[in-house]
């Protein structure tokens, strides 16, 4: 049997155009994904921050009701008693 000679051709560029193409399409799918959740995350902390700053007061609503000092001279203290 004649054996065939298998050394490999240096000056024969192996086409790795599939693989280049592949990597980019896997690239580009990557980055759209990565700017739709920064998109989708930036959004969610708009909405959260607009709804903290609508509800920004409203824990001096939910605290109990002080009364209100009254403010009198000595003068006025019978009548104030009175009632």
């Amino acid at each position: 049997m004649y054996k065939k000679n298998k050394m490999k051709n240096p000056f024969i560029r192996e086409d790795s155009s599939a693989g280049l193409i592949a990597g980019l399409a896997i690239g580009a799918i990557a980055a759209g994904g990565a700017v739709y959740l920064y998109f989708k995350k930036r959004k969610e902390m708009a909405e959260a921050a607009a709804y903290a700053k609508e509800h920004a007061l409203d824990y001096l609503k939910q605290k109990a009701p002080h009364f209100k000092k009254h403010k009198s001279d000595v003068q006025d203290l019978e009548s104030i008693i009175a009632n």
